[in-house]
């Protein structure tokens, strides 16, 4: 029978396991491929506008030179009337500027092309009696007022980026001004980039690019992407890029050690549309997130295949063992019921030993306490032996009048210590918090006196009830107002403050002192068994540790905390307890 139970979910776990994973694992990294790659594509579009901001800046980080130099009246003079006193002194500045920009060169054309004065005057590779008529940027400035042109030099074979500006004197136009620049220090610090970076001209020629062996070698014709810039003419005849393939208009796949890697291609259009920016970015993220998705989908599916057919074994198991579970719930709940009672007899028990044990600190204050009211009533007695002698009626009876007041005094102390003392009942029911707090401070009367302690108590003019049992309250208060004058004591300002407010069904009485306070290390561990701030052998450091207990056995909160916040200024101790309705 188990068998025949256990075959239907034995067959779905191989289907599960010979169906579900494969297509599982497929659907779930076909999905995370897709997600990883528009990812990994707006990522690479705004590092691209990165890039190309940082190129754009670069080129423009000089482009006022030659238009200011144009402007220049040095200049203007010597291409207007040259003489080799100023090309001298046009040939040093250029040099001076040159070195602070960090250009490769800076030179002066006349309006023939021939350079008149130039930065590198004094290199062999010197530029000055040169004539570039010929180069595009010049043509450009002296038609247009600006050229721009990248090109490999003729006189010193180093590719460069040209600006030039027309220079205009005499109302006709008399020259033009270049400044050269290299892209060394860019490409430096395009280096240490994930990204395969490379800057291509309109006729796609890489001449910029953080891959040296990329350089100066032309976009491969035939690989269907889509570029800004379609790459035709005069890159006929160069080495083309390695590029091979990559499955799609935006992938390109490339030989490395590792074997071949996958990247996606972003492309975008200098101003001018003359250049254009690529980025390589690995898809190697996007690999690595595809194959974690179709393996944790797999394991997934795997897991819950298995943890169907496990659930079935034990529900077979299961039924078998309810009898047997449901005898051992009850012996458990008997047990329980058993220990609870023996736990709630030992807490009985250690709630009357605190008691007891306040009983015997207060010991002193009483015998104080019952010895004045004894020592008056011997004396009262005595005058009347005497007054009796001497007949004077009204005067005994007056003696013995004040004997039977103090009479009741020691009736009404040793009735509070009998309240006090006697065991707790264990029923909750509805309790007066002033006749508990009234209690309190007549059981403390003689210490809080002895102490020199002001007390003040705010309550409420109406009568207030909590949940909750009068002994086991008054118990209560009497250690949170004891631990109040022990803190006090010492201290030039000893006042304690009892407050009662009420709202939305429960009642917060608050015991404040004006001690030393809490040390903020001490407020964790306040309400733990057997913790003390006493000095040995003043407190086992059980009064707080029970009275905590017995407020939440009421169904509230007990709570420490320092005065404004601060240890130094007090402590204070609030009660958060349920009320009940006032009976009318």
């Amino acid at each position: 029978m188990v068998a025949r139970a256990l075959e239907r979910p034995r067959r779905l776990l191989m289907a599960a396991l010979l169906l579900g994973v494969p297509v599982a694992a497929a659907l779930a990294a076909g999905w995370a491929s897709s997600h990883a790659q528009g990812e990994l594509r707006d990522s690479a579009r705004a590092q691209l506008a990165l890039y190309n901001a940082n190129l754009r800046a670069e080129l423009e980080r000089h482009a006022a030179v030659p238009l200011a130099l144009a402007q220049d009246a040095e200049v203007r003079a010597l291409l207007a009337h040259p003489s080799p006193a100023a090309m001298d002194r046009l040939n040093r500045k250029l040099e001076d500027i040159a070195r602070a920009l960090d250009a490769l060169a800076l030179y002066v054309m006349d309006a023939r092309g021939t350079t008149v004065a130039a930065s590198n005057w004094n290199d062999a590779a010197s530029f000055v009696g040169e004539n570039f008529s010929y180069r595009p940027y010049f043509r450009m400035a002296i038609d247009q007022g600006e050229g721009h042109h990248f090109a490999r030099g003729t006189t010193s074979l180093v590719p460069g980026y040209y600006t030039a500006n027309r220079v205009v004197a005499e109302n006709r136009t008399v020259g033009a001004v270049v400044l050269k620049l290299g892209f060394d220090r860019l490409e430096r610090a395009w280096a240490p980039g994930q990204e395969k970076l490379l800057v291509t001209d309109r006729d796609g020629v890489v001449f910029i690019t953080n891959t040296p062996s990329w350089r100066y070698r032309a976009l491969p014709r035939r690989l269907p992407i889509s570029l800004p810039i379609v790459p035709q003419g005069t890159s006929e005849g160069l080495d083309v890029l390695p590029w091979i393939f990559g499955g799609a208009s935006d992938r390109i796949a490339l030989e490395e050690k590792g074997g071949l890697r996958h990247y996606l291609l972003s492309s975008v259009a200098m101003p001018g549309g003359d250049w254009t920016l690529h980025s390589l970015t690995s898809l190697d993220p996007v690999t690595a997130r595809a194959w974690v998705a179709g393996l944790l989908a797999a394991a997934v599916v795997a897991m819950a295949a298995l943890t169907a057919y496990a659930v079935a074994l034990r529900r077979v198991a299961l039924v078998e063992r309810i009898a047997l579970q449901e005898e051992s719930r009850a012996e458990l709940e008997r047990r329980v019921a058993a220990a609870t009672a023996d736990l709630r007899a030992a807490e009985n028990e250690l709630t009357q030993a605190a008691k007891l044990a306040a009983l015997g600190q207060m010991s002193a204050g009483i015998a104080h306490e019952i010895n004045q009211p004894l020592a008056a009533m011997r004396s009262f007695a005595d005058n009347a032996v005497v007054l009796l002698e001497r007949g004077r009626m009204d005067a005994v009876r007056g003696n013995l009048a004040e004997i039977a007041e103090l009479t009741d005094r020691m009736a009404a102390i040793t009735r509070q210590l009998k309240g006090f003392a006697r065991r707790a009942s264990g029923t909750l029911g509805p309790v007066s918090v002033h006749a508990a707090v009234g209690q309190a401070l007549a059981l403390l009367e003689s210490k809080l006196r002895r102490e020199d302690i002001t007390v003040e108590v705010d309550l409420p003019d109406r009568p207030v009830r909590v949940v909750g049992e009068d002994v086991r309250l008054q118990q209560v208060l009497v250690n949170l107002i004891g631990n109040a004058a022990d803190a006090m004591r010492g201290c030039p300002v000893r006042r304690l403050r009892i407050g009662l407010v009420t709202a939305e069904g429960e009642a917060l009485l608050s015991v404040a002192d004006t001690g030393s306070g809490i040390a903020e290390a001490d407020l964790p561990r306040l309400f733990v068994p057997f913790f003390t701030t006493k000095e040995a052998g003043e407190g086992l450091g059980l009064g707080l540790s029970i009275s905590h207990g017995i407020v939440e056995d009421f169904g509230g909160s007990l709570t420490a905390a320092n005065r404004n916040g601060k240890p130094g200024q007090g402590a204070v101790f609030t009660l958060r307890l349920k009320t009940t309705e006032t009976p009318a």
